[in-house]
């Protein structure tokens, strides 16, 4: 087990017996990975951080009914993913406002600096089901089991979705990179 986990699930711990002061180390080893997951969704970095904020109220309450301390991760980032999903369903109508927004603002870029910087774009802009298995897997590292945890499907379904959430960045890539020759 790595000394993070055990870290984590130490903290844990302590947070249950109400030391508010290992619930502040918590937040502090685990605020900036929650609101990075949150604006991977949402697109907005003021709202990442409100939702990662209402994340940790019900990380708050929930700690004592957290069955398993090393599942911590999975845990707090199904809530972060549930908490942006109902974020999105707010405020639907803006959403759809900044999406074509973003469009228009993309076919504006004459040149992406690195391939970092455009599969970072392109991954923006795909469907919302292939962001998130694509942003736990690769960029959150957590396994097809924990995402299946997280998102509370088989986990055939997440190799599934990862697979074809792959296939579909490398078609907008190479159209993109057509376009810019």
């Amino acid at each position: 087990m790595d000394k993070d986990k055990i870290l984590d699930e130490l903290l844990i711990y302590k947070c249950r017996d109400g030391d508010q002061k290992a619930f502040g180390l918590l937040i502090k080893r685990w605020n900036r990975k929650l609101i990075s997951f949150a604006y991977k969704f949402i697109r907005d970095m003021d709202s990442a951080r409100d939702v990662a904020q209402e994340s940790w109220l019900s990380i708050h309450k929930g700690l004592n009914k957290l069955n398993d301390p090393a599942k911590f991760s999975t845990w707090a980032f199904r809530i972060v993913y549930n908490k942006s999903m109902d974020h999105l369903r707010s405020q639907q109508k803006q959403s759809e406002i900044e999406a074509s927004t973003n469009e228009v603002a993309n076919d504006e870029l004459d040149d992406y600096h690195t391939d970092a910087t455009t599969v970072s774009e392109l991954l923006g802009k795909l469907p919302v089901q292939h962001k998130t298995v694509l942003t736990l897997f690769y960029l959150e590292q957590q396994s097809i089991r924990d995402i299946a945890s997280i998102l509370k499907l088989p986990e055939g379904t997440v190799k599934s979705r990862i697979f074809y959430a792959r296939e579909l960045l490398k078609r907008k890539y190479k159209e993109l990179k057509n376009e810019t020759h």
